[in-house]
């Protein structure tokens, strides 16, 4: 006895539509074949079943838009399933990958059918963000985050298969830093705040330690942020680095980038500035008081102070606007400062991922623990960073 056939054929208006048998039994909606004789329309359902695999849409004109409304909520299926399983997920990511679906993918796919979405229409839209001028990183997050929508969409059966998707070079620019001498004049000088109408200018001490535990230590300026009383162990010369800051949200990421807890020493130079910063804390010292303090006790200091205390701080050793945006200088150019200072001196690889926290897939297995040595080389090196720093106390 013949085996059934996975589909079956009617005709309509002379062009042969084909109807799937589902996994409970039912047939799927009619699909046109496009064809005309009988043999050809059976060709084309059975490789249409070959090149999903089997799989069967069952339902055809759902738009890219529709499905993906709502997609990334926190408390939505997808950032769900994450947590369930114990992957690393917050609501600062479901933010930046809605932001990318409503700015970049669904202004390109929104109205298109899921099963219209194929490898050319996707490599179109790569190529003129490309030609737009976005970043390649910017490019293969909207790359990553449409693969996302398109799995979940292939896992409810709305479209046969997730086609091919061909990433972009990232080519990200590169971070420009100072030279030693640079970093030295830098910090040879007390900081102010820059004149403007009606503000008088006064000290900008808690934008120079700022600044200062950043290209001394490597922190992140969201660590640095994130920073409270608890964490700064002045009796030891350490902090502990477990959590950063979350400028859009206003609140704790749980923890840092790399997800990993790691312990900063410091000279006894910047703990007498840290020491400073905490006496001057309007807030007092519960231990729970961000360290750089904002001007709410339950928010930490916003980003662009920090920013701009670097920036009006280069103007005075002669890196104006223009110098350095074309030498892409930036508060993240401390961790590249740091780390290039550190592999030029010849410190173990070891020792300065632990320190910075650029945790290969190798280390995270074995994490590496810095010794008291270690440490003390280290700070030997930094120490020439803050040779003649000179910062004043606040009135």
């Amino acid at each position: 006895m013949a085996s059934r056939k996975p589909f079956s054929l009617l005709k309509r208006n002379s062009i042969y539509y084909v109807r799937f048998r589902l996994p409970d039994g039912l047939r799927s909606v009619p699909k046109s074949t496009g064809q005309t004789a009988r043999g050809r329309a059976e060709a084309w359902a059975i490789e249409y079943l070959q090149a999903g695999q089997g799989q069967i849409v069952v339902k055809e004109n759902i738009t890219f838009q529709d499905f993906s409304n709502n997609f990334f909520d926190w408390n939505g299926t997808w950032a769900t399933d994450k947590r369930v399983r114990g992957l690393r997920i917050s609501p600062r990511h479901c933010l930046e990958r809605n932001d990318l679906l409503n700015n970049h993918l669904n202004p390109a796919f929104g109205k298109q059918k899921l099963t219209a979405i194929d490898r050319a229409l996707i490599k179109d839209f790569r190529n003129t963000m490309f030609k737009n001028g976005f970043s390649g990183s910017t490019i293969n997050k909207c790359l990553s985050t449409i693969k996302t929508i398109l799995d979940a969409a292939e896992e409810r059966s709305l479209i046969q298969y997730v086609p091919r998707i061909d990433r972009a070079a990232d080519n990200p620019k590169r971070k420009g830093i100072l030279t030693l001498e640079e970093a030295k004049r830098l910090f040879s000088f007390e900081w102010m705040t820059r004149p403007a109408f009606r503000h008088p200018v006064k000290s900008d001490f808690m934008g120079q330690v700022a600044n200062l535990l950043a290209i001394t230590t490597g922190l992140r300026l969201s660590e640095i942020q994130a920073l409270t009383l608890a964490d700064i162990h002045l009796e030891r010369n350490y902090l502990t680095v477990h959590r950063s800051w979350d400028h859009r949200l206003f609140c704790f990421n749980q923890t840092t980038k790399s997800g990993k807890e790691r312990t900063i020493f410091f000279s006894d130079l910047v703990k007498s500035q840290i020491r400073r910063l905490i006496d001057i804390n309007p807030f007092g010292k519960d231990p729970d008081n961000f360290l750089f303090f904002g001007d709410q006790r339950e928010r930490a200091k916003d980003q662009r102070f920090f920013m701009q205390s670097l920036y009006y701080a280069l103007e005075k050793i002669g890196i104006d606007p223009a110098e350095r945006q074309r030498r892409n200088i930036t508060f993240h150019g401390h961790r590249h400062f740091l780390n290039s200072l550190l592999i030029g001196a010849k410190v173990p690889l070891q020792t300065v991922q632990s320190i910075t926290g650029h945790l290969t897939a190798e280390m995270s297995q074995h994490y590496y623990h810095i010794g008291v040595d270690d440490m003390r080389g280290v700070l030997q090196i930094t120490d020439a960073i803050t040779t003649g720093i000179k910062t004043e106390p606040i009135q």
